[in-house]
């Protein structure tokens, strides 16, 4: 069987997510990121780099910025 994606080890049958532990993970990474608009900026710059708009070292930076505007 699957194991959720939230990383619990909980199985599922058929689902990502045993029930209730895709609102967790959420929270958990809004927690984490300090909110979504900065979640939104993080995933944008990392589109931007698998993209070749950036290089790494841009992403290094912008990613270093991001979490400095808290």
């Amino acid at each position: 069987m699957p194991e959720c994606a939230c990383g619990c080890g909980g199985e599922t049958k058929k689902a990502k997510f045993v029930a209730g532990h895709e609102k967790k993970m959420r929270q958990q990474l809004d927690e984490q990121v300090g909110g979504l608009p900065l979640l939104a900026s993080l995933v944008k710059v990392t589109q931007m780099y698998a993209q070749n708009k950036l290089s790494l070292e841009g992403l290094g930076q912008l990613v270093r910025a991001i979490y400095q505007k808290d």
